[in-house]
C-alpha cells in the first residue's frame, strides 16, 4: 500500500496541467507513425517516450520543438489551427526533406 501510494505521490506531479495529444500518419517511406506526446504549456515542453523536448516556437498558431535520433536532427511543427504534425529531418548537408506527416488530436476528444 505505501509504495503504491508512494508511486502516484511520484509520478503524479510530472503529468498535471500537461495536454496529452495522440498523433497518426505516414512517413516518406509509406509506414504507419503512431505517437503520443504530452504537451506542457507552462513549462514549455513536450514529452514523447519519456524524453523531454524544449518547445522553440509556442504561439497561437503552432509549437515546433527538435531532436536528435541516430545521429539525424528533426524538427517537428505541430500546428494548432488543424492538429498537423510536420516532421522535418534535417541531412549532414544542411537539406531538409518532409519525414513524416500527421495528424493529431487531444487523446480526450479522439473519437473513440
Amino acid at each position: 500500500m505505501k509504495i503504491k501510494l508512494l508511486t502516484l505521490m511520484v509520478s503524479t506531479p510530472f503529468f498535471i496541467n500537461a495536454t496529452e495529444i495522440i498523433c497518426a500518419g505516414q512517413g516518406n517511406q509509406g509506414e504507419l507513425i503512431e505517437i503520443e506526446l504530452n504537451y506542457f504549456e507552462a513549462k514549455k515542453e513536450v514529452q514523447i517516450d519519456d524524453m523531454l523536448y524544449p518547445i522553440q516556437i509556442d504561439n497561437k498558431f503552432a509549437i515546433a520543438w527538435s531532436n536528435t535520433a541516430d545521429g539525424v536532427d528533426f524538427v517537428n511543427i505541430l500546428s494548432k489551427i488543424n492538429g498537423s504534425l510536420q516532421v522535418i529531418m534535417n541531412d549532414e548537408e544542411g537539406n531538409q526533406n518532409l519525414r513524416a506527416s500527421l495528424q493529431c488530436v487531444e487523446a480526450k476528444k479522439a473519437l473513440f
